[in-house]
């Protein structure tokens, strides 16, 4: 049986094959060369990371899981204009993905909505109409990860090997600290009303040691 790999070893891999390669004088990111000499040297550790924002995604088509317009808020987002803290180099190897429904009437103001968040659950993306049937997309550095995917990958109600509405990305990619990165989920109708999403994008991040 296969091991899935974890994104710490994954992070590792991938620095400390460009360090292989510059020793080998081939063509290497110096910048990945000094990150896996770094934490060699013990100036830099690596820590789990996860950056998540949940949205309204009701009465619309188009969600767009960050937005620059955000800011650092414990039960909202712990991202900050659609960028990672400074310094960070984040390895994302996993999304996971979920919705849930507002009880009640529908606030009709952002903080009202925002406690309305904090105090939500959340569940498979299965249980809100439409949405399975919709594409997510992960850009960052300016490229393409993840595109037009169908939202179907985040339903994994009956597999008890993986965690609810967890995808792993078949190619993990860096996502770096000065550049913006965008989750966005395009539907073929608006979602329902009442109806929240909740992401994550899960991995390994250089912290200082």
């Amino acid at each position: 049986m296969n091991m899935r790999k974890g994104s710490r070893e994954q992070f590792l891999e991938i620095v400390n094959a460009h360090t292989a390669l510059r020793d080998a004088g081939k063509k290497y990111d110096p910048a990945m060369v000094k990150m896996a000499l770094d934490i060699k040297e013990g100036r830099l550790q690596l820590a789990d990371a996860a950056y998540y924002s949940i949205k309204r995604s009701g009465g619309k088509a188009n969600i767009n899981m960050f937005e620059t317009q955000d800011a650092k808020e414990i039960g909202v987002t712990n991202v900050t204009q659609t960028k990672l803290p400074k310094d960070r180099l984040f390895l994302c190897n996993r999304i996971i993905l979920l919705a849930g429904m507002l009880e009640g009437e529908v606030p009709t103001n952002d903080s009202e909505w925002k406690k309305a968040i904090k105090m939500a659950n959340f569940d498979s993306i299965k249980k809100i109409a439409g949405l399975q049937n919709g594409v997510f997309t992960l850009m960052a550095n300016k490229k393409l990860i993840i595109d037009e995917r169908p939202m179907q990958e985040f339903i994994t109600d009956n597999n008890s090997t993986i965690n609810l509405g967890t995808y792993y990305l078949e190619n993990p990619r860096f996502i770096r600290d000065d550049e913006e990165f965008e989750f966005t989920i395009e539907l073929g109708e608006d979602a329902p009303d009442k109806s929240m999403i909740k992401v994550v994008l899960g991995g390994t991040s250089t912290i200082p040691a």
